[in-house]
């Protein structure tokens, strides 16, 4: 993580808007909050990408970047072999203003690092509400942690 990067972006980005692009909720077996598998577990989905929209003046270094996060967890049951029980998938966009110009290195680097935290609370409370209302376990989404950048 090259914080010199993201603080330049972060001095160019202003948020504009985070909202729901699409979500999904499927049952593949008859479990709900109250009856479901001792072993069932977790697992976790995460994608990050950025679509740059240039305005008509470009010459500036304004544009508008809409980041598309995709999120998700499905609940599994290994029992013999795994077997998917459900699974619910949200997809957010994060709308960016970019009021100068910037190196898309520190584009990228905001939107591996930054991007995500706009978009946790939105998820996470979207995950709650959705799983109450389909009657799923509710799942676990602690607050959201950066893995380390693999060396």
């Amino acid at each position: 993580m090259d914080k010199k990067l993201i603080s330049e972006a972060i001095d160019a980005l202003e948020l504009l808007d985070v909202y729901l692009y699409s979500t999904s909720v499927s049952r593949f077996q008859d479990i709900t909050s109250d009856s479901f598998p001792e072993e069932m577990k977790q697992q976790n989905k995460l994608s990050i990408s950025a679509e740059f929209l240039e305005s008509e003046n470009d010459q500036d270094g304004q544009r508008v970047i809409n980041t598309k996060v995709v999120l998700g967890y499905r609940y599994i049951s290994e029992e013999e072999e795994e077997q998917v029980l459900s699974e619910l998938e949200a997809c957010f966009i994060a709308k960016y203003h970019q009021s100068k110009h910037i190196c898309e290195e520190a584009i990228e680097e905001f939107m591996k690092y930054n991007v995500i935290h706009n978009v946790w609370p939105f998820w996470r409370e979207h995950a709650f509400r959705l799983s109450t209302e389909a009657n799923l376990p509710k799942p676990i989404i602690s607050l959201f942690k950066q893995q380390p950048t693999p060396k």
